[in-house]
């Protein structure tokens, strides 16, 4: 018997370390219908092997004797695309939607999930050849990821080699860097009908260099870096193709985003230009809210145990007049401290589009409990802000949508004492709503 265990073991050793990588695993292989073996559980990890009635259909593409695709018809209807993982080297094939890789070993094809802690999961094996009990097939499977993931070593390398020899290129023919320019255009990328203040506009850059090549930024399909431009640009910032629209009408000189751009390696300086006018069709939001109080802390040096009370929420002045803009009838607001007469923004909106205000109060902070506190007793809740007053001003005041934020902030919990021999903090007082004055 111990005979019998020994050449039982070299055998399986021989068969795991002579298995070759999947191009000449699968080469044995042909297209067409293949007998389905399932697994099924019958209960306590006792795992079972049953034929189906109904074969499957397997095609397998590729070129010059390499596989590098299968597709499985699963139950006979259902397709399903499995691509080959490592091209140099490939251990098995993959489909990215489902993660179920195939792999053929010995002449059948083992379909099943893998983890790299529990190895793999068999759910069919495809053969014409009657399997093995499910415990040996999953060793020799996981056998074989085993000793593939060693040998792809060399391939992994050449691969991340190969990627960054085609990423270097890739770079260089597209970075404008010792370059002659011709042009440089800019172009919408789906232009928004409405835009306004805070509107985000996707704006592409298409250069044309003295030989003709047109080169273009990603999102006008091409691979340039906006990082080989510099800009100059007024009403707003441009980033990364997009262009967000000030949130304060003073940075939108004449109405309008403008875009002066220019090749940072150009000694020449061939610049493109690029502006388009504001509708001022879009919903604005100011917070003007006062700050959440803290919560208490126990237990630390320079920490009281009793929450914080919220801060007040600011009152404003919102002065609203109409005016004409690019064709449009606008709103302008001026939005000032009521009481230290600061302007703090002015806005431009059309009378369509809604400006919301918070000037909420802050919440107070809740009582640090009992039992992280060295006495035992909880801490108060702080007090929560009032919130701000609005005062509308202006001719437009009755044509403006606008939604005004000014509940007072909530009031902290007290915490809760640790036994009931200590005392639990005080809850504290909610603060008011502001008022609105037009």
């Amino acid at each position: 018997m111990r005979l019998l265990l020994l050449i039982f073991a070299f055998l399986t050793n021989t068969h795991c370390f002579s298995q070759e990588n999947q191009y000449v695993e699968i080469a044995v292989l042909n297209s067409g219908s293949f007998t389905v073996h399932k697994v099924i559980d019958k209960g306590y990890g006792d795992y079972r092997f049953e034929t189906a009635t109904k074969p499957w259909p397997v095609s397998f593409d590729g070129e010059a004797n390499k596989v590098t695709s299968v597709l499985i018809k699963r139950a006979g209807i259902i397709d399903e695309k499995y691509e080959i993982d490592l091209p140099g080297f490939p251990a098995y094939y993959v489909n990215a939607t489902s993660g179920i890789c195939v792999s053929a070993i010995d002449g059948k094809l083992y379909y099943y999930t893998y983890s790299i802690k529990s190895g793999s999961t068999i759910a069919y094996i495809l053969s014409s050849k009657s399997p093995g009990k499910y415990e040996v097939e999953k060793k020799i499977l996981d056998d074989y990821r085993s000793e593939m993931k060693k040998l792809q070593v060399d391939a992994r390398e050449d691969r991340i080699e190969e990627n960054n020899a085609i990423a270097e290129k890739e770079a260089r023919e597209n970075s404008l860097e010792g370059k002659a320019i011709q042009s440089i255009n800019f172009k919408l990328v789906n232009a928004p009908s409405d835009i306004g203040m805070l509107t985000i506009v996707s704006i592409g850059i298409e250069c044309t260099l003295a030989d003709g090549t047109i080169l273009k930024t990603k999102n006008l399909g091409g691979k340039t870096p906006y990082t080989d431009f510099d800009f100059e640009v007024k009403g707003g910032d441009y980033a990364g193709g997009d262009f967000k629209v000030a949130s304060d009408s003073r940075k939108i000189p004449n109405d309008k985003i403008e875009i002066i751009g220019w090749s940072k390696f150009d000694a020449k300086k061939v610049k493109g230009s690029f502006s388009l006018k504001l509708n001022y069709k879009s919903d604005i939001f100011y917070q003007y809210q006062g700050k959440g109080g803290a919560s208490g802390r126990g237990m630390t040096v320079g920490y009281s145990v009793h929450g914080g009370n919220g801060t007040d929420g600011k009152s404003v002045k919102v002065a609203a007049n109409t005016q004409s803009s690019n064709g449009e009838s606008i709103i302008k607001l001026v939005i000032t401290d009521a009481y230290s007469g600061e302007v703090l923004a002015e806005a431009k909106i059309n009378a369509k589009s809604k400006v919301t205000i918070n000037v909420s109060g802050g919440n107070g902070g809740n009582g640090e409990v009992g039992t992280s506190n060295y006495g035992g007793d909880g801490g108060n809740g702080g007090d929560g802000g009032n919130g701000g007053d609005v005062y509308l001003t202006g001719n437009a005041v009755g044509m403006l949508n606008i939604e005004v934020l000014q509940v007072g902030g909530r009031a902290g919990a007290g915490g809760k004492g640790k036994t009931t021999v200590n005392t639990s903090g005080t809850n504290g007082s909610s603060g008011s709503k502001g008022n609105l004055y037009n």
